[in-house]
């Protein structure tokens, strides 16, 4: 485990929606999840290069040129390596400058009045060069890259250039270090309660749902205060719950992030929506562990009333490292 927990970060989201069914709103929870997800993965990207050491993925064999030489040169340079940028030395051997690819594209034409452009003509001087030291962190050299939008970072120490760093380099420190964490447990519980002006439409919902259940081979076993519906491992799936003897709203149960992906739940959703209830309230808790000891727990709530075919509601992420 390369951290323990560093930080916590919070998103909330308020959802306001068209909807056709609630499939289509379990889909919109779904995707929101992947995408805090995919943040996820970035968030510890940075707090993997953080702990690499640019001496560790810098190119410490560097093709160098001449100040004095053509640009012709570097366009060769370019042809051979495919490298993009070089380090530019005078006769002393002294580092003086860096020339680009970008460079060549933007200046040679500007300064076409000259005969013959040198290196020295078009590359960025030592006093404008942006350097890093070898001891810096990767993300250190990441941060450099964006604030002045280059490509590439020379590295030096104690004034001597000891190599240079890319973004490739970042890009393929952060594959190997960091291959996208992976959940590997999910508790997702949603329960969907139900109001209209019509009681026995809810105790005639949760009898179509035992009997579909039922004769999907689903395991159905009464309780005190509730309906457990299991499936042949006797994993609970859903169930019916109970306040004062009467349904209170229908809890489902899985292991997956997208409860659709059960045939089962698609049924099921279909029944809730077969009754046109007046409002449907939606609760989900979802949360997940992966591999890197991340945890988030999403929790939603959803209302949806049926005569303005309007959805509303929010959706909170928590992210603990």
């Amino acid at each position: 485990m390369l951290f323990r927990k560093l930080s916590t970060i919070e998103r909330v989201y308020n959802i306001g929606m068209e909807h056709d069914s609630i499939n289509y709103v379990f889909n919109y929870i779904t995707n929101f999840i992947k995408e805090s997800e995919r943040d996820l993965v970035k968030l510890y990207d940075l707090k993997v290069l953080d702990k690499i050491v640019i001496n560790d993925i810098m190119t410490k064999d560097l093709v160098i040129l001449d100040e004095e030489e053509s640009i012709d040169e570097l366009g060769k340079l370019i042809k051979q390596y495919r490298h993009m940028g070089y380090p530019v030395f005078n006769s002393n051997k002294e580092l003086v400058g860096i020339v680009t690819f970008d460079d060549l594209r933007t200046k040679k034409s500007s300064m076409s009045r000259l005969k013959k452009l040198k290196i020295k003509d078009i590359m960025t001087k030592k006093d404008e060069i942006v350097s890093i030291s070898p001891y810096s962190s990767a993300s250190e050299a990441q941060k450099i890259m964006v604030e002045y939008d280059i490509g590439r970072v020379l590295v030096v120490d104690d004034g001597k250039l000891k190599g240079i760093v890319t973004k490739g380099d970042i890009v393929r420190t952060s594959e190997i270090y960091n291959p996208e964490p992976k959940i590997n447990k999910c508790s997702h519980i949603t329960n969907i309660y139900f109001y209209g002006d019509n009681p026995k439409k809810v105790e005639e919902l949760a009898e179509e749902i035992i009997v579909l259940m039922g004769a999907r081979g689903y395991i159905i076993s009464e309780k005190e205060d509730f309906i457990e519906i299991s499936d042949r491992e006797w994993e609970p799936i859903a169930k019916i719950m109970k306040r004062n003897g009467k349904i209170d709203h229908i809890s489902i149960d899985t292991k997956l992030i997208n409860i659709l992906e059960l045939n089962i739940i698609k049924e099921v959703l279909k029944l809730i929506e077969k009754p046109k209830f007046e409002e449907v309230i939606i609760t989900d808790h979802i949360t997940l562990v992966d591999e890197k000891s991340a945890i988030q727990r999403i929790i939603t709530d959803v209302t949806m009333f049926e005569k303005s075919m309007k959805t509303f509601g929010t959706i909170t992420v928590r992210i603990d490292f």
